[in-house]
């Protein structure tokens, strides 16, 4: 049980890119120590993110703030302070495999890859090689071949020449209730993300949250994107970065300052009643 920090709130979630991290992929010294100092405060920190448990690099420099990384859009729970994986919610083999024979079929050209339990993925040869998927050994094949080779948690859509929220519109009723559809990116060449249904940041957090007997009313929740709404919605204090995805900007939510500008810190340090000097 969460013992009372007399703070208006008991843990902070936040996104990774677009709101922690900035432009360069990397936290501002100010975002870092802030994250340091709730944390000295009593608040639980906990991190967000549609990025795999294998792209976490980046946080190395708060792991003294006892986070937990929630990833692949809430499919994967990691304690940061270990590297284990405490918590995987699969995909639904056959289902998923529909879904994306479907999706192949009213998509020309379409791509896809698979994110398994333990940080690994695949490919199909359609899907643009990206990041460390360079440095690595491809499992190319089908979509259905992928989802049989591990434990997927993560199925990627990739739409060449089709724009994400076009992309959006295409595959959404194609999918329906059968999986969790997102994306936390626009692109030309459109790409989405789905977990398990019901699976999202906000059902990791709400786990998360009834260990240490958390109410989402003392939760604040900093994020940019579409895949960052439930998490928004949950929270008693759910804020857009100024930089946010136009459908976060006009649902109301408290508005931090651009991710360039620390607006994750001020927005924080603000809430906690902490001097706010960058």
């Amino acid at each position: 049980m969460k013992t009372p920090t007399g703070l208006p709130i008991d843990m902070v979630a936040t996104d990774l890119d677009g709101t922690f991290l900035a432009t360069g992929g990397q936290p501002t010294a100010f975002n870092v120590r802030a994250v340091l100092r709730a944390s000295q405060l009593g608040v639980r920190v906990v991190f967000a993110t549609g990025r795999p448990s294998r792209w976490l690099q980046p946080l190395d420099a708060v792991r003294s703030a006892h986070p937990y990384a929630i990833a692949s859009n809430g499919a994967v729970v990691v304690n940061l302070e270990t590297g284990a994986v405490v918590e995987a919610h699969p995909l639904p083999v056959d289902v998923t495999a529909d879904v994306a024979a479907q999706v192949g079929a009213r998509v020309p050209g379409a791509g896809f890859a698979v994110e398994y339990t333990g940080g690994g993925w695949g490919r199909t040869p359609a899907y643009p090689v990206r990041g460390d998927m360079v440095a690595q050994d491809v499992l190319s094949g089908g979509a259905a071949d992928l989802l049989h080779r591990g434990t997927a948690v993560k199925l990627l859509i990739y739409g060449p020449g089709v724009p994400t929220e076009a992309l959006v519109r295409l595959v959404a009723p194609l999918v329906g209730d059968r999986l969790e559809l997102t994306y936390s990116m626009v692109r030309p060449d459109g790409l989405l993300e789905l977990c398990a249904p019901g699976v999202n940041k906000a059902s990791a957090l709400r786990h998360l949250m009834a260990q240490d007997g958390i109410e989402p009313a003392r939760l604040a929740a900093f994020g940019d994107m579409p895949n960052d709404l439930p998490m928004l919605r949950l929270a008693g204090y759910g804020f857009a970065m100024a930089n946010a995805h136009p459908s976060l900007l006009d649902q109301g939510f408290r508005i931090a300052g651009d991710h360039d500008d620390s607006g994750f810190a001020h927005a924080l340090l603000a809430l906690l009643g902490e001097p706010a000097a960058s």
